[in-house]
């Protein structure tokens, strides 16, 4: 079992799915990059390969960050600011803070399974791209999407220090449907889906590419209020203004 340190900000501001690239974007530029948490890069730029323990994400409409153990300290670099306006695409915006949830959470593996819903889910990279579409059954192609999620859960484990006892197990139970959406400059091919699994995950954390930035959003399916949340399509013009900030 690994207690995970987790807080949750959410903003009396609203935001569109599509903005929160824009919203990562500005909690940058605001920080002055005093802490790699919120950027994984180093001071020359280049990426630091790392699961992000600071996400940015819309919630019922309205701009969050989840923080997770280091994440959670490090977020007094934007709090400390006496006034918080943040530019988003075309528009600046005073942000004010609604409520910050600080609790921590069992991550652990159980005899018992936990029912999930995954949103916008990046599975693959060009390698792993070519090899999907090349299977010819929809049960092979399943399979390896089990094992590309899997994979995903032992990323976050590692990320969060959490020491896998026991086998991990993922098993998608409902394909709700794939879309193409911008990620970075390109299209990215990305699933809609539920499953199954053994751990106890905190809700709203990301998997797979773009976990940052809302991509890849877990929810539990058994929480009625969480089941609810609505997803838009994201925009170039904030893909843009992000990938600007990653290369200086």
């Amino acid at each position: 079992m690994s207690k995970v340190r987790y807080l949750k900000v959410t903003f009396a501001n609203n935001l569109l799915a599509r903005e929160v690239p824009c919203f990562r974007a500005a909690v940058i530029e605001a920080t002055k990059r005093q802490s790699s948490l919120f950027h994984n890069h180093k001071s020359d730029s280049s990426s630091i390969y790392r699961y992000p323990l600071i996400q940015y994400k819309t919630q019922y409409k309205k701009a969050s960050i989840i923080c997770l153990n280091e994440g959670t300290d490090d977020i007094h670099y934007l709090f400390q600011r006496r006034d918080l306006d943040l530019r988003i695409g075309e528009r600046e915006e005073t942000f004010e803070i609604e409520d910050i949830h600080l609790k921590y959470f069992n991550v652990q593996c159980w005899q018992g399974h936990f029912e999930y819903a995954l949103k916008d889910w990046q599975a693959l990279n060009q390698e792993n791209y070519k090899r999907y579409m090349a299977l010819t059954t929809e049960v092979e192609r399943l399979q390896f999407l089990e094992k590309l999620l899997i994979g995903n859960l032992l990323a976050f484990a590692k990320g969060i220090g959490w020491d896998v006892q026991g086998q991990l197990e993922a098993q998608i139970t409902r394909m709700k449907g794939e879309r193409w959406l911008p990620y970075k400059g390109h299209k990215s091919l990305c699933f809609s889906l539920n499953f199954r699994c053994n751990a106890s995950l905190p809700n709203f954390v990301g998997l797979g590419k773009g976990a940052s930035v809302g991509y890849g959003s877990l929810l539990e399916i058994g929480n009625r209020k969480l089941g609810g949340m609505k997803y838009e399509m994201r925009n170039a013009k904030c893909e843009e203004q992000t990938a600007n900030h990653e290369q200086q």
